[in-house]
């Protein structure tokens, strides 16, 4: 339990993780071993509890090794220990690494609470597609480009994209008789703007790497008056329920399906991102 009341989405997780494994009996699952990764980390637990959560360390220039670099010690000394207990100790870090792997340890004590089946039996909707509830006067913004950023092209009457990366990452040079940029139809934004392009926002997508880098309460803030507030991406398999009760209304994320052979491809695929893909199972999960 923590000493006072949490008052960050991660400490409001691990409270309402510690109250629905209490409420369920569930058993408290322990760290088998981590698996680092420069974009992405993995937490690897008993009882078939895996998470995974962005790591910063090469897909974000805007963060340096002082943050980002794992204490390998640090990471070591919790072998063994409670999920929750790797939660608690490295969540109120200032360091991204430390909060990537509390985020990582929430995510895993959340795979038992995001099947369908526990899902629908707390009311919640799932199979829900946002695609389809765009309409064409809406204008759309979704923080942090992603490959879901061309799913939502031409359904809206604006569709913009802001990144705390450099937008010119972003831009593709189209070189013929005249010069144009791509990619067409989507205005790319620096994070600093934020909060001017949120505030009229009727849809806003936003990606669940805010759950580490801290800036998640701010970007929801800045969106509270967009009719959907959808959180994306495999950072956001945190417990939905503590989602909704700040500001989320539908979550996007991937559940780890076969928690034994991700552990083998943890260690043996070349990449995080295809032990993730190869044993994945999405799931949309709406609140109304």
């Amino acid at each position: 339990m923590l000493q006072d009341s949490p008052t960050t989405i991660l400490e409001k997780g691990y409270e309402k993780l510690l109250s629905e494994y209490h409420r369920l009996d569930l058993p408290e699952a322990r760290v088998k071993n981590f698996g680092l990764n420069p974009g992405w980390n993995a937490m690897i637990g008993t009882d078939g509890c895996c998470g995974v959560a962005m790591s910063f360390q090469d897909n974000n220039p805007h963060y340096g090794d002082e943050e980002t670099v794992f204490d390998i010690q640090h990471l070591k000394s919790f072998v063994g220990e409670s999920l929750f207990e790797v939660a608690r100790r490295n969540m109120a870090e200032s360091r991204l690494s430390r909060r990537s792997i509390a985020l990582t340890a929430l995510n895993a004590l959340s795979q038992p609470l995001v099947t369908d089946k526990v899902l629908q039996t707390k009311g919640y909707t799932v199979g829900i597609e946002v695609k389809d509830l765009v309409r064409s006067d809406d204008k759309l913004v979704i923080v942090g480009y992603g490959g879901l950023v061309k799913s939502y092209a031409g359904r809206c009457r604006e569709l913009h994209v802001t990144d705390q990366r450099s937008k010119e990452m972003f831009r593709t040079t189209i070189v013929g008789e005249t010069i144009t940029y791509g990619p067409a139809g989507i205005v790319v934004h620096s994070a600093e703007e934020n909060r001017e392009v949120l505030k009229d926002a009727d849809i806003a997508i936003i990606t669940g790497s805010t759950l580490v880098n801290g800036t998640f309460e701010e970007v929801v803030g800045y969106a509270k008056h967009a009719r959907i507030r959808a959180l994306y991406g495999s950072s956001a398999q945190l417990i939905p329920d503590v989602l909704f009760e700040n500001g989320i209304t539908i979550v996007m994320s991937v559940a780890i399906s076969d928690p034994a052979r991700f552990e083998y491809d943890v260690m043996n695929a070349p990449d995080m991102e295809t032990a993730l893909r190869k044993h994945q199972r999405k799931y949309n999960v709406e609140c109304l």
